[in-house]
């Protein structure tokens, strides 16, 4: 694996862990309308950025590896 993919693959997983950490700042945070809004759209910026670049990059890669052309 390389050095790139790494950090791919960590940032997908730091992504991940604050969508999750959001979502249980929310559950926490019922009463508290600041905090749910904060916590909410750094939930949803968290998870339009994993979308964007992780999902594609998992497509990608399962793409790559599927090459059967006959040389």
């Amino acid at each position: 694996m390389k050095y790139s993919e790494r950090l791919q693959r960590r940032r997908c997983i730091g992504l991940r862990l604050g969508v999750v950490f959001a979502m249980l700042l929310i559950a926490l945070s019922w009463g508290d309308w600041p905090i749910i809004a904060v916590a909410g759209a750094g939930g949803l910026l968290a998870l339009v950025v994993y979308w964007r670049d992780c999902r594609k990059a998992a497509r990608e890669g399962a793409q790559s590896g599927t090459d059967t052309h006959a040389s």
